[in-house]
């Protein structure tokens, strides 16, 4: 599979705390427009998800900026994320979370 259709990373502890994955700027077009929705498949289960945004001033208050986001449950800091799209339906996507390996012991 191409990386462009596969987007992948490992979770913070914001993400963990929010309940989302942080879409990063460079891959923003592998997801649908934001706030389009599109349905996401995890562990055989259906919904709809959508890109979302809230505003940021992490970099101080003279670089506001956004970053956008696809709400996900259940994810740990350390998790690693891996969204592909589905090679059948274009507007579908299958999310994969590999549990970060020192939280089982």
């Amino acid at each position: 599979m191409r990386m462009k259709d596969v987007y992948s990373k490992k979770i913070t502890s914001e993400e963990e705390q929010g309940g989302y994955v942080i879409v990063l700027k460079d891959r923003i077009s592998f997801f649908p427009l934001l706030g389009r929705r599109f349905q996401i498949i995890q562990n055989g289960r259906s919904r709809r998800a959508m890109v979302e945004s809230y505003p940021c001033t992490c970099r101080g208050p003279e670089l506001p900026h956004s970053h956008s986001f696809v709400r996900v449950k259940a994810v740990k800091s350390g998790d690693r994320v891996t969204i592909r799209k589905d090679s059948k339906n274009g507007t579908r996507f299958l999310l994969q979370i590999q549990s970060h390996p020192r939280r089982g012991v």
